[in-house]
């Protein structure tokens, strides 16, 4: 991870300088906004064309999966070396910052959202960039941190297939998600049942595992919008062992529910067998380091009309 070596450490003692472009590489890292979640190690071999390894980054606090792949460093310059930045982009992509050639080189400025993931010293004439010539510059945040957010209120009716609580489903990095990892995850909104005697299906599935599903009893039409909140942790016990815990608090459905006077929602149960809420479990045996893998969790209405409608108002998902 982010380094500065001492002098004679690096293939040059300009590599033990500490740049301004460095402490912000830190700043940005460090905050959780531009930073690496795991792995992109890179070294270096008998071309111009370093190796990166597999990993993912958040840039402007958005998460990216990031494919193994070798960059290709411009040609060196005939007189004096340079410093280069190997870089994922604010798409995702990796990229090389070419840096300008002097006889006192300093590191390039990144692109908004660059994560900077090592320093090259590219000396006149090369031809080969060695791994002493690369200097790691990658930064994680502290954890646990926020790897995906929604805001933007959603809302779907007139349907009586899966909704997922997610407009895009969130990709879990190959690689992130490994043994000792826990995501948590806490998703909030109201649903409208106003239309029949329709059911709720919940159901949590990673990859492509259905950790849990289970329905409801049928409901009460209602006017009032019942509040829910769903928080569940998805622990990695190993590389390919994850267990789900969590649970889904929402307003009964059994009964018309009390108006309040202000929001959505109330406190207090209306029949005697209303309980909870209950916690709710699963487990997948999913190779979290053989791919990326998509997590969802999606709600079911038995019946389709505008009046049975669900609104997502956030989404988190933690990594700890």
């Amino acid at each position: 991870m982010f380094t500065l070596p001492d002098k004679g450490e690096g293939a040059n003692d300009i590599q033990s300088i500490l740049w301004q472009e460095e402490l912000e590489i830190l700043v940005a890292g460090l905050s959780g906004i531009d930073c690496v979640l795991s792995g992109l190690a890179v070294t270096g071999g008998a071309d111009m064309t370093p190796a990166v390894a597999k990993g993912s980054v958040l840039s402007n606090r958005v998460m990216f999966a990031v494919a193994a792949a070798d960059v290709t460093v411009t040609t060196a310059d005939a007189t004096n070396p340079r410093l280069d930045l190997i870089v994922v982009t604010s798409a995702g992509a990796l990229a090389v910052r070419a840096g300008t050639p002097a006889a006192a080189p300093k590191p390039p400025a990144r692109t908004a959202n660059d994560v900077v993931i090592a320093i090259v010293y590219v000396p006149a004439n090369d031809t080969a960039i060695a791994t002493t010539q690369i200097i790691d510059k990658r930064v994680t945040p502290n954890f646990p941190v926020c790897i995906h957010r929604v805001t933007a209120v959603r809302a779907v009716n007139t349907s009586a297939a899966q909704i997922s609580l997610w407009a895009t489903p969130p990709v879990i990095p190959d690689g992130l998600f490994l043994a000792g990892r826990i995501l948590r995850v806490r998703i909030g909104g109201n649903i409208l049942q106003n239309s029949g005697t329709p059911t709720v299906r919940l159901e949590v599935v990673y990859g492509a595992t259905t950790m849990f599903s289970q329905i409801s009893a049928a409901g009460v039409a209602d006017a009032d919008r019942r509040a829910y909140f769903l928080e569940f942790d998805l622990v990695a016990q190993g590389n390919a062992d994850q267990s789900l815990h969590g649970h889904f608090l929402l307003n009964d459905l059994v009964a018309a529910q009390p108006t309040p006077t202000a929001g959505i929602g109330s406190w207090q149960t209306n029949t005697a067998t209303a309980e909870g809420p209950p916690p709710f479990a699963g487990s997948a045996a999913i190779d979290s380091d053989a791919a990326n893998v998509t997590l969802n969790a999606f709600i079911t209405f038995s019946v389709s009309n505008a009046a049975n409608e669900l609104v997502v108002e956030y989404v988190t998902i933690e990594l700890l």
